[in-house]
C-alpha cells in the first residue's frame, strides 16, 4: 500500500518548483502542460523499498514547463527538482476550462486521460481477458483503465481525478488502440463527466 508524502516547494517569483522529500527513485511524472493543484497526486517516489505517492501541497497552482525525466525510473536526492511550474493562465471561464487545463480536453471538447510514461498500451490485464474498461463504462477515481508495458515490466494506468479531471467518469472512446505504442501524454482514453 502506498503512503502519500507532500512534495517540497520553492517559489522564484511566480514560478514554483516542487521538490523530492525523499532519495528514491521518481516515476509516473505528469507531462508538462499538465495543470496542477493542491491535493493532486503528482507521481510515485519509490525508496527504501516503500511507495510513495508524491502530492501536491495546498496552495500551490501551475502548468508544468519542465520537460519529462528521460528514464522511466529516474533517481532522485533530497530537495531535486521534480516539477517547475508556471502560473495559471486565468480567464472568466469555469475552473473545468481554465487555460492551463487545455492539456486534459481533446480537439472534440471530451477530457482526456493521457499517458504517464511511453511504452505499448494494453486494454485489458491479459490475452482473452476482458478489458479494465470499455465505452460507455464508469470509472472512478482509482480505477484501473490499462496496462504500459515498457521493457517486459506492466505498470497499471490509473484514473487519477485533478483539476481538469472529475471524480467520476463515462469512458468516451480509446483513443490508443489494444497494444498501441503510446509516448507520454499521449490521448490514452476520452471521458464525459458524470
Amino acid at each position: 500500500m502506498s503512503v502519500e508524502i507532500e512534495l517540497l516547494i520553492s517559489r522564484d517569483g511566480d514560478h514554483v518548483r516542487l521538490l523530492s522529500p525523499e532519495v528514491g527513485w521518481f516515476t509516473e511524472a505528469s507531462p508538462a502542460g499538465h495543470a496542477m493543484s493542491g491535493g493532486e497526486r503528482a507521481g510515485v517516489l519509490l525508496a527504501l523499498g516503500r511507495s510513495f505517492t508524491l502530492v501536491v501541497p495546498d496552495g500551490v497552482r501551475g502548468v508544468v514547463t519542465s520537460p519529462a525525466p528521460e528514464r522511466v525510473h529516474r533517481p532522485v536526492g533530497y530537495g531535486d527538482v521534480l516539477y517547475e511550474l508556471a502560473p495559471l493562465q486565468t480567464s472568466g471561464r469555469s475552473t473545468s476550462n481554465r487555460a492551463g487545463d487545455r492539456d486534459e480536453i481533446s480537439s472534440t471538447g471530451a477530457l482526456v486521460l493521457r499517458s504517464p510514461q511511453s511504452g505499448r498500451f494494453y486494454h485489458r490485464p491479459a490475452p482473452g481477458e476482458p478489458a479494465f474498461a470499455a465505452a460507455g463504462s464508469e470509472i472512478a477515481d482509482g480505477a484501473p483503465i490499462g496496462l504500459i508495458e515498457v521493457m517486459k515490466t506492466f505498470n497499471h494506468v490509473v484514473y487519477r481525478s485533478s483539476a481538469s479531471l472529475p471524480p467520476r467518469a463515462r469512458v468516451k472512446r480509446f483513443v490508443a488502440g489494444d497494444g498501441a505504442d503510446v509516448r507520454q501524454g499521449d490521448a490514452l482514453v476520452e471521458l464525459d463527466p458524470i
